[in-house]
């Protein structure tokens, strides 16, 4: 069984069907994304849409269906004109799958959507089946708190510091040899970073507070070579809160973006 492409293809798109194997790798990676793994309803839906695809492709998929299998509703009772509950979470779903390939899932070999006004999938293939990216990958591990308190600090740090990096490698990835980010979750291992493709990196950092004062160190490794390409300590004499994390995010961000667009990851 296969699954076709449904609408227009882009320039850079391949119609070319996609089989279950890869299928399933398509979502198993959707749903182990930040938009996806906490939303348990979000992802039996799109689960239910994918095997529906996958086992019966030729047959119509109705709101009424969906609203049977997914969401539980008794069918001697279940009326879709008085309850919304298909349309309103195939909605959210249309607009979780474009949060999820403008931010982490830019890179994705296949990118998913439901077209407006219907309840199939559609998929984009922005390479051929088989073919490899070059970019490489930023891949930023949790930071580590090295004294007594701090933990929630460095925990904000590191998701302001994702943010800052995302914002400034999606608008400079002509200068920055095309960096996309991928952050870490504890089910991302940097063998699966490896064989995304050359030159990947792994960032990773530490954190140390004291009432009036913070210090954070950086180190960017070359995951296939296993060795420090950057480092870098970030000390703020004041105490630690949002603003710290603020400044000390922008600070990190700049000398690592600095790193990239001089030829720092340069894999070519």
């Amino acid at each position: 069984m296969v699954i076709k492409h449904v609408g227009n293809s882009s320039a850079e798109g391949v119609p070319e069907p996609l089989d279950r194997e890869e299928m399933e790798r398509v979502l198993a990676l959707l749903l182990a994304s930040p938009v996806f793994a906490k939303s348990r309803r979000m992802g039996s839906l799109l689960r239910f849409l994918v095997e529906h695809d996958l086992q019966c492709s030729n047959t119509p998929l109705t709101e009424h269906a969906i609203g049977l299998a997914v969401f539980r509703r008794d069918p001697a009772v279940y009326c879709t004109g008085d309850d919304p509950v298909v349309r309103v979470q195939v909605g959210r779903l249309r607009r979780k799958l474009a949060t999820h390939y403008t931010t982490t899932g830019q890179s994705d070999p296949v990118h998913l959507s439901i077209p407006p006004g219907c309840y199939r999938l559609a998929y984009q293939r922005l390479r051929p089946k088989g073919v490899a990216t070059r970019h490489p990958v930023l891949q930023i591990q949790p930071f580590t708190c090295i004294t007594r308190d701090g933990d929630d600090f460095t925990r904000g740090l590191c998701e302001e510091l994702s943010c800052r990096l995302f914002e400034s490698f999606e608008q400079t990835q002509s200068r920055t040899n095309h960096v996309l980010m991928k952050v870490a979750r504890n089910s991302v291992k940097a063998s699966d970073v490896m064989r995304a493709g050359r030159g990947n990196y792994s960032l990773e950092g530490s954190v140390r507070v004291e009432p009036s004062r913070v210090r954070t160190s950086v180190r960017l490794i070359d995951v296939a070579q296993g060795r420090i390409r950057w480092s870098e300590q970030f000390d703020r004499n004041r105490p630690y809160g949002i603003a710290t994390q603020e400044d000390l995010a922008e600070s990190i961000c700049r000398s690592l973006t600095g790193y990239f667009s001089r030829g720092g990851g340069d894999v070519s």
